[in-house]
């Protein structure tokens, strides 16, 4: 099947699930899930209904973040914050992800060969604590993200275009990447070379604060540019206000002290100042976090008074909270849709061929929700295994093949990480979590994107393939596959681990669950125990290399495939899974081939190398991609469903 045929069949299946969808909302909504009349966020009409308290929006929602540090958040709970206290160069059109406008930058030129960015940066503004935006804020912002470095981070995404594609980290500018994420290792070095370094990073953006411009000099043409520094880590500090709080001092003697500073450890992890439409008013870490109105701002006040963002993890709290009208949108789990689905009273259904939604349709006045459905996600959640479980880990029980628990390097074996595809089962997947709106992804890239194949090979349920795989393990290595081994291997022994999730994330817990539940079939005595950890544990956890197996997500950063092979080859999440040097070598070399590779063509022809290699060792499990199915309350208006957000932009939000 070709790539277009692939595109059109998932928006067909999109419009058909649509098209059912809004037949049933004609109707009389399920009995079973529908609120009882008497509740009167139910009865109340649409020229009536109106929020207890107008001025403030409330979300419930799950996982909190694990940093406010604009430079180092890269996680969805973090950014979003980011989003609303923090401020980029330039922004994201509205709705569109592929369409920017001018925010801290007033204006910019590029040079004739696109490599020189001339940035003039916008006069009037002021931080939140009252001192006022200079081009050396700027110019300081980009230099101590990219000297901060780490590729649990998102300066990955900088370091290329200012240093040259596969150049992703500051340390290959000291040791050609020897010493990445390793601070201890990077300051051995020749306090000559961190200068020499660090300087390179100044001359590559140089603020002059008479012309009031910053210059940012590129390695080579970089298309993806202006997306790329839109996001949250193109978010501008006051530079004295950083200093004066414990960040990186500016100069390039002291910079290596900084290096792959973990977000727990930033001094700006838990403070704000920046120049957005919201402030940070307090945050009570497991409970709430308000962002209050920033009165000062450089463009008109937002309507919201203050942004109530509560912390549950039970999915019947936030539903009741919803029923209620205590909040105005809540984190819905894809297998509780249909509860909400039954409450909706206007749905703004996408068009794939406008590529945005179409005017909001009223189905059911007596119903207070408004349903966004149909665009099709720029985001996956998959599992992951790790390769080499590091020391300290509290989740490969004994550490030992000895049925109480696995070896670190449990998951080094290809046949045992077969054995766990061929055992998940994406058809109860896609049915019992997503209703259906959903397709088994066949490759780590999206629709539409070089590198994706409709056709390439995939892995499904089959029991006798898994039983099949775990039986030619050799976890023992003594060259016998375990299911013919007279002195016992995995298959005679069993393995005890657990598996970790986010707490709260109803939906991950389950594929974890699907996967136990289908691996204890095929031997009892292969136990997997599902462990759900706080937003930030599971990060921290995760990124020390100390879970044999997790599921989480990605939701991309700039619209391109360069942007998911690498987090699942050489990046944030290879690192996470201890992949070994040389198969990310392997990785490395296609990854930075496709990159550099302008002919859409010749980069479909790399990637599909990258597919075929990625398949064979299966170092993730790809789940699946579905439609967006969020809701609001209908007293809630100018909402920006621009799903490249990590989360809600809520400056043009106000309610009734």
């Amino acid at each position: 099947m070709s790539n277009k045929s692939a595109r059109l069949w998932f928006a067909m299946s999109c419009l058909l699930t649509l098209a059912g969808f809004l037949a049933a909302c004609a109707g009389n909504a399920p009995t079973a899930t529908a609120v009882p009349a008497s509740d009167p966020s139910v009865t109340q009409s649409a020229a009536t209904r109106t929020s207890p308290d107008p001025d403030t929006f409330v979300q419930v929602t799950f996982g909190e973040p694990e940093t406010l540090d604009p430079a180092l958040g890269y996680d969805t709970a973090s950014n979003e914050m980011i989003l609303n206290i923090y401020e980029p160069l330039v922004f994201y059109d509205g709705i569109h992800t592929d369409r920017f406008v001018p925010l801290l930058a007033e204006s910019w030129k590029v040079s004739e060969d696109g490599r020189v960015y001339i940035f003039t940066i916008r006069s009037g503004v002021t931080f939140h604590e009252g001192q006022s935006l200079t081009a050396e804020d700027v110019a300081y912002s980009f230099q101590r993200g990219l000297l901060l470095g780490g590729r649990s981070g998102p300066q990955w995404l900088l370091a290329e275009p200012f240093f040259g594609i596969g150049v992703e980290d500051i340390a290959c500018l000291v040791d050609d990447c020897a010493s990445m994420d390793n601070r201890e290792a990077l300051s051995a070095h020749d306090p000559a070379v961190f200068r020499a370094a660090c300087e390179r990073v100044k001359s590559a953006i140089r603020a002059d604060e008479a012309a009031g411009t910053v210059t940012m000099t590129l390695a080579q043409p970089w298309g993806p540019f202006l997306p790329t520094i839109a996001q949250t880590w193109g978010g501008i500090l006051d530079k004295d206000w950083a200093i004066a709080n414990g960040a990186w001092d500016g100069s390039c003697e002291t910079w290596q002290n900084y290096y792959a500073e973990p977000a727990e450890n930033s001094p700006l992890s838990r403070i704000a100042n920046g120049t957005g439409p919201f402030k940070l008013g307090q945050w009570k870490v497991g409970e709430e976090l308000i962002l209050l109105r920033n009165e000062n701002y450089w463009r008109e006040p937002a309507r919201l008074a203050r942004v109530v963002t509560k912390y549950v993890n039970e999915w019947g709290t936030r539903f009741a909270m919803m029923q209620a009208g205590d909040a105005d949108l809540v984190a819905v789990p894809e297998e509780n849709r249909s509860q909400m689905d039954a409450l909706v009273g206007e749905i703004c259904a996408f068009d794939l061929d406008a590529n945005r939604y179409k005017p909001c349709e009223v189905v059911n006045d007596a119903m207070p929700y408004r349903l966004y459905i149909g665009r099709p996600a720029i985001s996956r959640t998959d599992m992951f295994f790790n390769f080499h479980v590091a020391e300290g880990s509290n989740y490969i029980g004994s550490g030992q093949l000895d049925g109480n628990g696995i070896p670190p390097d449990f998951f080094a074996n290809v046949h045992i990480r077969r054995a766990f595809a061929y055992c998940f089962d994406w058809d109860v997947y896609i049915s019992d979590v997503f209703n259906g709106e959903a397709v088994q992804s066949p490759v780590i890239p999206l629709a539409g994107m070089p590198g994706y194949q409709a056709d390439a090979p995939v892995y499904s349920y089959d029991p006798a393939k898994c039983e099949e795989e775990f039986k030619l393990a050799d976890l023992d290595n003594d060259g016998i596959p375990a299911g013919a081994d007279p002195e016992g291997d995995v298959w005679t022994t069993g393995f005890r681990l657990q598996a970790l999730y986010n707490q709260g994330n109803t939906s991950r817990q389950t594929i974890a669950d699907i996967l136990a539940i289908n691996v204890a079939s095929i031997n009892n005595l292969f136990i997997i125990e599902t462990v759900g950890l706080p937003w930030p544990t599971f990060l921290r956890t995760t990124r020390a290399r100390q879970a044999p197996y997790f599921v989480s997500g990605w939701a991309e950063d700039i619209h391109d495939p360069h942007n998911w092979y690498v987090p699942y080859t050489i990046g944030a999440f290879a690192l996470s899974q201890s992949l070994p040097e040389d198969l990310q070598s392997q990785f490395r070399t296609l990854v930075n081939r496709g990159a550099a590779e302008t002919d859409p063509a010749a980069r479909q022809e790399i990637y599909e190398q990258i597919n075929r290699l990625f398949y064979d060792q299966a170092p993730a499990v790809l789940l699946a991609v579905a439609t967006s199915h969020t809701f609001e309350q209908r007293w809630v208006h100018g909402t920006l469903p621009n799903p490249i957000f990590p989360g809600e932009y809520f400056y043009p939000m106000y309610k009734d």
